[in-house]
């Protein structure tokens, strides 16, 4: 599910507004995220906890950072 309908509306204003290529660019690809991951607002829309409805995913993710940082020293 994509984020909420005001992450969209504020960046498209911002879009509107920028003459910035690069600044384009970012909000473009913020947008693609918006639409293409799941966020906490969703994750309440769904009864889950928003604070904690992915952490064991986030903590395994933190755990491979910190095995892949210590691999490369």
């Amino acid at each position: 599910m994509s984020a909420h309908p005001r992450a969209f509306q504020r960046i498209a204003n911002e879009l509107a507004a920028t003459t910035n290529p690069s600044r384009r660019d970012e909000l473009l690809d913020e947008w693609l995220d918006a639409r293409d991951r799941a966020t906490e607002w969703d994750a309440d829309q769904w009864g889950l906890d928003p604070d904690g409805w992915c952490l064991k995913e986030r903590t395994e993710m933190e755990r491979r950072a910190d095995t892949t940082e210590e691999q490369a020293r």
